[in-house]
């Protein structure tokens, strides 16, 4: 093991205690721990939970599924079972200094609370998870900062994934891209031109609701954010599905309402909860 993956697990053992953990083992990069984790309703449960250690990052995974399943795309498990804790591209936490390992076991604890949340909802709760595979994340984070930069309510949109796409027509300037929110109609762009269809429209944004509304090609740069999102939302659905073909067959939990994985009732097994 390397100098600095001997660090990180040292930083991550001295945190076990302010989470309550309990060290079961160690071996070469790999610590075995006992993890209560407090729900809000009183309980919690104890997660028996190997973490490997690879340079200056983490992983971590039951020692054997017991309370999660085995793997769920949905619930952000990976196939070999590993948690899909944060997005190591944007948001990836070096585990080099003392606050950096606590804020990985808070990460860890976060985590565990909301998989406890999803066997409940049967979905992924607040919204909160990143598209599946690292193309479509990338796709999801520039929708999302166009979305930020339109204003609300389109960062609430998408986090509540009320918006949507879809491709229509195929005239002088090909297919365009709809943006549709509850199903509804919000806007069109080109496709080969990433523009929007009518520039002369009002805007988007709540400028294009006034009395006297903001006129979309003149109100600013969100002529150029709604093609954005338009196009990032586009792309993002087409590498989510890509994802979802590679995992065609591979066996559903049965834990989520709607995963592409359960393609019929016989493919899917209850998974237990916490």
């Amino acid at each position: 093991m390397n100098p600095g993956s001997e660090k990180a697990l040292a930083l991550i053992a001295a945190c076990m205690p302010e989470f309550g953990a309990t060290e079961l083992g160690r071996s070469g990069g790999e610590l075995l721990v006992s993890l209560p984790v407090p729900l809000a309703d009183g309980r919690a449960p104890i997660y028996s939970l190997n973490i490997a250690v690879f340079g200056a990052s983490a992983v971590a995974r039951e020692i054997s599924p017991l309370l999660l399943p085995a793997f769920c795309p949905e619930r952000h498990i990976n196939r070999d079972g590993s948690f899909c804790l944060y997005w190591r591209d944007v948001d990836d936490i070096v585990i080099d200094r003392p606050d950096a390992a606590w804020a990985w076991w808070e990460t860890l604890v976060r985590f565990l609370q909301l998989q406890t949340r999803a066997a409940r909802l049967r979905c992924w709760p607040d919204g909160q998870g990143r598209a599946h595979g690292p193309a479509a994340a990338l796709h999801q984070l520039r929708a999302e900062s166009a979305a930020e930069r339109l204003g609300e309510p389109f960062p609430s949109y998408l986090a509540d994934r009320r918006l949507t796409v879809t491709v229509r027509g195929g005239g002088s300037e090909g297919p365009a891209v709809q943006v549709l929110r509850d199903g509804q109609r919000l806007f069109s762009v080109w496709v080969r031109s990433a523009r929007v269809v009518n520039l002369r429209r009002p805007c988007v944004c709540p400028a294009g609701g006034r009395r006297r509304p903001a006129v979309l090609r003149s109100c600013g740069d969100h002529a150029e954010q709604a093609a954005i999102l338009a196009i990032e939302l586009h792309r993002m659905r087409e590498e989510e599905e890509a994802f979802w073909e590679v995992l065609r067959g591979a066996p559903c939990c049965g834990s989520i309402e709607g995963c592409p994985l359960a393609t019929d009732a016989h493919a899917c097994r209850p998974a237990r909860a916490a």
